[in-house]
């Protein structure tokens, strides 16, 4: 029996131009094992193919080296010992990357669609390749296999799991480089920082030492996940019975509790501060051309859960709060005259609601839209008990770097992209040692230190609040700081936001960015720059003067406080703090790179970009890349 990594499948994608590319597995010990690399095209075969034998030691480990091969080509690999036999087919050789991070890594081209649809309905290119490792911790040690999981092609049906991150990026490199581009996509929603460490580093910066030591007591682990698995299970069950319990077929059995206006988080005495089952209904009226035609019902993001139904049938479902609910309904859902939408909501903790400036609306084939804005009927149907988080494991220190990155070290790639750091605006203090101790440890398990990272900054997120703080701005800046360690460069992304919207879904910009940075570090292409930077400040009396090292034009991001009604004439996104509190501070430009922000001689701080979600900030170098962030304290 012959045992490899799962990576090694049909469509991989092997890293070009270098003699570091191998083969290897177990099979049995001392088993004479044979390699194969042979090019599919007939003109190629003669000078395309490879054959290379070893013999497997006491363990059973075998490792064979293949040739240097360009971009390119279409190969079938096999592998044979004396117990058996395996074939790959249609390997191509070209540049390969691993996309790590946590949720906005993960999100997939399937959460775009309502950007992208038409870019992608046709889309279709064998160059753009993906691998997405199987979601596995693992706190006893590193893992040498990958067990799981297939290459893809960037075509559908499969095209929409790709990440849309990544895929853009990869895109992006493709059409500049003319070589398939092959992804490594390890991300996970939700995890921290620690998750991607090594347990070396872990005891080297003496943090969660007794997080990890309890993790690796594997009876404690299984009853906990299994324990809170049934505890949920029958959470929600419980909550199924009372809606199934609660009468609502007829007009008389629909008494409603009060009215509450849609969007907005919870308020009032029946409807704050406690988790619960509670029905919320709208009738709407409808004309006949509803009914033939295929149509979208928009419910924002609902805090937490829900089942949605329409006149009595499911419509859709989404078990958790952050993905905005669009739902496709077929010709015939909908009938001329009075329909029902109802939404059995469910909420865990102690906030609920419907996500303000989200889409609330109906929307026909043709473009027809209506509005469900206004007022809903609710009722409680059960007051719940509280549902506390449950455990995930793969959050926990270094259990996915063992299993998801460790095993990928024998793979040749050209670099890293990375994604992450929204679990750690509560930590942000630790967090430049934590990085740059993943960085180091992601190089050295590669046995290359200064192999390119790149990284993504946080995108502006404020959980539908309007009132932002700070902890987002300082956990970017502890981002831009890993940038001193060679060969890094962070794209920043806090343009890209939206205040009411973790995954906001412009992955094509945050894609360009990745693959400008890619330019710079992987291909040697000139330097990358993340955008202007402030170079001098002059400060007097009534005002300061900002100097940024390359000319600034006046724009915008897209998120939601960009509108028909917003002033893009004048400067904005500059604060001031004095006593704790921040300001909005009045600002023009007075050249291509000087600005003049107002600030009280008795401000305490100015800055540029700093809050959790700064939509505000307009300034751009002339290849639309946003002013990085800064905060001056008075000293």
């Amino acid at each position: 029996m012959i045992r490899v990594s799962s990576v090694f499948a049909d469509r991989m994608v092997l890293q070009r131009d270098t003699r570091e590319n191998t083969v290897w597995g177990y099979t049995d010990p001392g088993a004479e094992v044979s390699v194969g690399l042979r090019a599919d095209a007939p003109e190629d075969k003669e000078t395309g193919s490879f054959a290379g034998k070893t013999t497997a030691g006491e363990d059973g480990a075998f490792c064979v080296e293949l040739p240097s091969r360009p971009g390119g080509g279409s190969y079938t690999l096999s592998i044979e010992s004396g117990s058996g036999s395996l074939t790959f087919h249609e390997l191509t050789f070209g540049d390969v990357f691993v996309c790590g991070g946590q949720s906005n890594m993960v999100l997939p081209l399937a959460r775009t669609l309502e950007r992208y649809e038409e870019e992608l309905r046709e889309f279709s290119e064998d160059g753009i390749r993906f691998f997405k490792v199987p979601e596995v911790f693992d706190f006893h040690g590193p893992h040498e296999l990958i067990e799981g999981g297939a290459w893809y092609c960037a075509r559908q049906p499969e095209l929409l799991e790709f990440g849309a991150a990544a895929f853009f990026a990869a895109k992006e490199l493709h059409e500049k480089t003319g070589v398939p581009i092959g992804i490594y996509n390890t991300a996970i929603g939700g995890t921290p920082i620690k998750a991607w460490a090594s347990e070396e580093s872990l005891h080297r910066l003496n943090l969660h030492e007794e997080e990890f030591e309890l993790c690796r007591d594997d009876e404690r682990v299984a009853f906990i996940q299994e324990y809170e698995a049934k505890e949920d299970a029958e959470w929600r069950r419980s909550a199924a019975e009372a809606f199934a319990a609660d009468p609502f077929e007829t007009e008389e059995e629909r008494k409603a509790q009060g009215v509450f206006s849609v969007p907005g988080f919870f308020n009032g005495p029946d409807l704050t501060g406690r988790p619960m089952a509670v029905r919320f209904w709208k009738e709407v009226e409808l004309d006949e051309a509803w009914s033939r035609m295929e149509s979208k019902l928009y419910l924002g993001a609902l805090i937490d859960s829900d089942i949605t139904l329409v006149n009595g049938e499911t419509a859709g479902e989404t078990g958790y709060l952050y993905p905005p609910r669009i739902y496709r309904l077929p010709e015939g859902r909908w009938r001329a005259g009075t329909n029902l939408i109802e939404i059995r909501l469910l909420v865990f903790r102690d906030r609920g609601g419907f996500m303000p400036g989200m889409h609330y609306k109906l929307r026909r084939a043709d473009g027809v839209e209506i509005s469900l804005e206004g007022e809903w009927q609710y009722r409680v149907v059960k007051e719940m008990r509280y549902l506390q988080n449950m455990t995930f494991f793969a959050y926990r220190a270094t259990g996915v770097y063992n299993a998801m990155i460790h095993p990928l070290h024998r793979q040749q790639i050209r670099g890293f992209f990375f994604y992450q750091g929204e679990s750690n605006v509560d930590s942000y203090e630790t967090y430049q040692e934590e990085f740059e101790a993943v960085i180091g440890d992601w190089r050295k398990v590669w046995g290359k230190p200064e192999l390119p990272f790149i990284f993504v900054q946080i995108a502006g997120f404020a959980d539908g609040l309007t009132e932002y703080g700070e902890r987002g701005a300082y956990l970017c800046e502890e981002q831009r700081k890993c940038t001193r360690l060679p060969a890094t460069a962070m794209v920043q992304a806090y343009d890209l936001g939206e205040f009411n919207e973790l995954h906001p879904t412009n992955k094509k910009e945050v894609g360009r960015r990745l693959a400008l940075a890619a330019q710079a570090l992987v291909y040697g292409e000139g330097s990358y720059r993340p955008g202007p930077q402030k170079k001098e400040i002059l400060r007097t009396d009534d005002y300061v003067e900002v100097t940024f090292d390359e000319p600034l034009i006046l724009s915008h991001g897209i998120g939601v406080l960009t509108g028909p009604d917003r002033d893009e004439t004048r400067v904005r996104g500059f604060v001031y703090f004095e006593d704790d509190k921040r300001y909005a501070a009045e600002a023009e430009q007075l050249s291509e790179t000087k600005i003049r922000v107002f600030v009280p001689w008795k401000a305490d701080a100015f800055g540029y970009a700093w809050n959790d979600c700064p939509l505000e900030a307009n300034l751009y170098s002339a290849d639309r890349l946003p002013v990085v962030p800064f905060l001056e304290t008075r000293r």
